[in-house]
């Protein structure tokens, strides 16, 4: 049977390119659009309906919703999350974002450290570990579990954290990091701006050959922590010059 990771080994573009490019997902350039379909097509790829209606709807104007962003790979985002965190001192200051992979740092935060987030899904597990959080205010977003919007935005100018420790929906390695939604968006930028070290967690389904759309080139970022690179964007992202940590095959877990 052949999978999405066939047509993209095919096309040369990650499985996440595929399936936009297949559900009609207008963030993908002209010319990876026909690779992509010119492969699907040659390797008579038939896509699983079931799983397609899933993710449709599921879908929004955020992307998918938390809930489901939070199963997705979940073994791979706790092993990224817990290696993130050894990076966090006590006596740092962190903003930390929204996204699923970043949720799974709670069981691995350390003591002491000043901590920041505008993710409510955060709230309740560092309460129960007894760790201290502050939330910004803003416009509660339920598909995204977290407050967005200018009052968020000017919370966070007033800080200058040590660390953010962030994700994204997507890694272009030609135009850098991609967020689905301009209305979440202005909350990375800001913090990513303030910033003395920026921590991106990422697992290998989020890298791509796109021309997506990005509000940040990779080259800006401190760190990226991901269990590891495809081999056909694994070029690209060593010429930025950002620090990479790839946890491998060993430290993942895989026979």
């Amino acid at each position: 049977m052949v999978t999405l990771k066939d047509v993209a080994k095919a096309a040369g573009t990650s499985p996440a390119t595929v399936s936009r490019v297949l559900n009609g997902v207008g963030t993908v350039d002209e010319e990876m659009a026909r690779r992509v379909l010119a492969a699907s097509e040659q390797l008579n790829y038939q896509p699983n309906q079931a799983g397609r209606s899933l993710r449709t709807g599921m879908d929004s104007d955020y992307g998918p919703e938390f809930e489901l962003r939070l199963q997705h790979n979940l073994e791979t985002k706790r092993i990224i999350a817990k290696r993130a965190a050894a990076e966090i001192q006590a006596t740092d200051i962190v903003i930390l974002d929204s996204g699923s992979t970043v949720a799974q740092l709670v069981p691995y935060l350390p003591q002491g450290a000043l901590m920041y987030t505008n993710s409510l899904a955060l709230l309740q597990p560092m309460a129960r570990r007894g760790l201290s959080i502050h939330l910004a205010p803003g416009l509660y977003v339920p598909e995204m579990a977290a407050v967005f919007g200018t009052e968020t935005e000017e919370y966070f100018q007033k800080y200058k954290p040590s660390k953010y420790i962030f994700s994204s929906a997507r890694v272009d390695v030609r135009t850098g990091l991609y967020n689905v939604s301009p209305f979440t968006l202005g909350v990375k930028k800001v913090v990513l701006g303030n910033a003395t070290e920026s921590i991106l967690l990422v697992d290998h389904e989020k890298f791509c050959d796109a021309g997506l759309p990005g509000y940040a080139h990779l080259s800006s970022i401190d760190m990226l922590i991901t269990d590891y690179v495809p081999a056909q964007f694994r070029e690209a992202v060593m010429q930025t010059g950002v620090t990479l940590i790839e946890l491998g095959t060993s430290e993942m877990g895989v026979g």
